[in-house]
């Protein structure tokens, strides 16, 4: 069975591992670019380490760790420094409330301790302890339940730039179902969301030292991504292969390249966003019909500088910046705080992350005024002496898929109207079933898996 994966991020990256275990099929990638990665992308400069796109993942979610297991590389995993993270409000950093879940404290004290909200913002989140249990059938956006149960002062000044940075998009329109599923599930079973958040404490277990539940990587997560490489033939790998079109050629796909090259195949896993799969499916005016799933532009602004130059900064690992200040910046992560593997002795390197939903234009200048705006804003809560010693600068146009109400649902019709014109095209990656890397390797995993399921039962018949 010869079958083609569509994307050498980690999604198609793990499709093809997962297949290259069953020499019955014949699996070849084909990545537009000259990088595998996608939105992993490392960089190294001097012995800094620098990440462009994602620059973690959630250890509680098993699949890439049972992939780092398989490929022999747990021993370069790094834990993150816990440390406090900070929300910037009325230019103050307050710190974000601790223990909670998401944002949502585990009981009533860092609720009421918090310097973030007023005494009347407290007094209406505390209602959520009274008010009655959620009836969810449907998909509601966030916002609509944390509004419901803690009212607009908690959502706007907490919930909202830590959760909408998450999963960009406005927490009025992004899927509860689709992004926070078990605030849906426990929503409907606790009384309280304060009460829910407790119950997801208690069941995580303490590790007794001062480190997190993110992991990456000593050299940058470009390492998973070197070494999945490096367990493959290299021969099934095409890169500078840009798909233009999939046609039916009787009980296969003919797929047209940019470059001229065609390929006749049995199956295909498409792991590229769901906008670029779109324009390929030119049979039956596909293209044209299906729905396109929008997608938030950010730019990443990494600016190095001396210890000695960056003062009166919090003891912390980063901050939020909410909608409504001052500054076109919407988060800022110390990196040599919360990743000390990837900075020198001696140096600060500062991780700032521009570009909301509705105000993009910033992402779209040039290097130079880019940086100056984030300086200027991190001027303001922080004192920099100078320059400097160098930026970095990486945008991501319409990169971040944005979940919005009814996601799955579409997902589904997606899915069904692919599969109506293309029977053995499947979609997997960031667009559909989960953001986090972990969600796309467990995506490109089963994506796969199906395939040689469904050869298995071709060849009972």
């Amino acid at each position: 069975m010869k079958v083609a994966i569509i994307g050498g991020g980690i999604t198609g990256l793990s499709a093809l591992y997962e297949l290259s275990k069953h020499p019955e099929v014949d699996a070849e990638l084909f990545e537009a670019s000259q990088m595998l990665g996608g939105k992993i992308r490392s960089y190294h400069r001097e012995d800094f380490v620098v990440e462009r796109g994602a620059d973690s993942f959630l250890a509680r979610k098993p699949e890439l760790m049972a992939l780092v297991s398989e490929l022999g590389i747990e021993d370069q995993l790094v834990t993150n420094e816990t440390g406090q993270a900070f929300i910037l409000y009325n230019e103050e950093l307050h710190p974000i409330p601790k223990p909670s879940s998401m944002g949502i404290p585990s009981s009533l004290k860092p609720l009421l301790s918090t310097s973030l909200l007023s005494t009347k913002g407290k007094m209406r989140a505390s209602l959520d302890l009274v008010k009655p249990k959620e009836k969810l059938d449907e998909d509601v956006a966030a916002g609509q339940l944390f509004r419901y149960r803690f009212g607009d002062e908690m959502v706007d000044r907490l919930l909202e730039p830590l959760l909408s940075g998450i999963y960009a998009g406005s927490l009025n329109e992004l899927s509860l179902e689709s992004t926070l599923p078990q605030f849906k599930a426990l929503a409907t079973k606790h009384r309280s969301l304060i009460k829910a958040s407790e119950a997801i404490q208690k069941k995580q277990p303490a590790t007794g030292t001062n480190t997190g539940q993110f992991r990456t990587f000593k050299n940058g997560l470009i390492t998973v991504i070197e070494a999945l490489e490096a367990k493959l033939d290299q021969a099934s790998i095409h890169k500078d292969h840009k798909l233009v079109s999939i046609e039916r050629d009787g009980n296969q796909h003919r797929l047209s390249f940019e470059n001229g090259h065609v390929q006749i195949v049995d199956a295909v896993i498409m792991t590229v966003p769901q906008p670029i799969a779109a324009l390929t499916f030119v049979e039956d005016g596909l293209s044209e019909r299906l729905e396109r799933l929008r997608g938030t532009s950010v730019a990443t602004v990494a600016l190095a500088f001396r210890e000695s130059d960056v003062s009166e900064r919090q003891d912390g690992t980063g901050f939020l910046v909410p909608k409504g200040n001052d500054t076109v910046i919407k988060a800022v992560t110390f990196v040599d705080k919360k990743w000390p593997t990837s900075v020198p002795d001696g140096h600060v390197l500062l991780r700032s992350f521009v570009g909301r939903p509705g105000q993009e234009e910033i992402v779209n200048e040039n290097d130079d005024v880019i940086v100056e705006h984030v300086i200027e804003g991190l001027s303001k809560m922080l004192k920099i002496n100078g320059s400097p010693l160098w930026y970095d600068v990486e945008r991501w146009q319409e990169a971040m898929p944005t979940y919005t109400v009814g996601h799955k649902h579409r997902v589904q019709q997606w899915r069904e109207a692919v599969n109506g014109t293309y029977p053995y095209v499947l979609l997997a990656g960031a667009s559909y079933d989960g953001v986090g890397l972990p969600d796309c390797v467990r995506q490109g995993t089963n994506a796969a898996n199906q395939i040689v399921n469904q050869e298995k039962n071709n060849d009972k018949q």
